[in-house]
């Protein structure tokens, strides 16, 4: 895995973080997407096919890995039991500035294949120092479960991707191992791309 290249994909949505996929129309950065933790949104778009583009945008929810969030994107897909969301670019023609901001992050950023996860396995994870750490997966045809996390696994890293070793991204975090006085939760389920993404974006990664 080239770990530079890797680290570039990764972002900070809010207060936990997310990482760039690619849709089909590869030359197009509006057709770029971000993949998070659910439960790093501020909140889920209204229950409705019929809500408006505004209702399902975030202001300042994006930003470079470690800086602020100030850019701007509308929730696509959201999990809330699964515990995934994908954003995409605001609408271009009602935010057409913010939209423009969406784009120079997205472009500035390194995207991230979409892979399958092995049964058993290896994988990785960015801490919270941004250095990339080992830990071992296991999933039964359903969500990741993550043991012998190396640096353990802590609030912050939600939405970060669960990497293999071959550069793909294959599931996110969504669930700490337990700091201080909280109870450990290795093993817990985190989200598998494969399993827990809208098929659209699963078969777009395959084209």
């Amino acid at each position: 895995m080239d770990h530079d290249l890797a680290k570039r994909a990764v972002i900070t949505i809010g207060t936990g973080r997310g990482f760039v996929v690619e849709g089909p129309r590869e030359d197009d950065l509006a057709d770029r997407f971000v993949i998070t933790a659910a439960h790093c949104l501020p909140s889920f778009p209204p229950c409705a096919s019929f809500s408006t583009i505004r209702e399902r945008t975030y202001p300042a929810l994006l930003g470079p890995l470690g800086a602020a969030p100030t850019v701007w994107a509308e929730c696509l897909f959201v999990d809330p039991i699964g515990d995934i969301a994908v954003l995409g670019s605001p609408d271009e023609e009602d935010l057409h500035r913010e939209a423009h901001d969406y784009a120079v992050l997205i472009g500035q950023a390194a995207v991230l294949p979409i892979g399958d996860a092995p049964r058993s396995g290896p994988a990785w994870l960015l801490s919270l120092k941004n250095a990339w750490s080992r830990c071992h997966l296991t999933h039964s045809g359903g969500p990741l479960s993550i043991t012998d996390a190396a640096e353990g696994i802590v609030p912050g890293m939600s939405g970060s991707p669960i990497v293999a070793d071959d550069g793909a991204a294959i599931g996110v975090v969504c669930c700490s191992t337990g700091v201080g006085d909280e109870p450990p939760t290795e093993g817990s389920p985190n989200a598998r791309l494969n399993y827990n993404l809208p098929v659209w974006l699963v078969r777009a990664s395959e084209l």
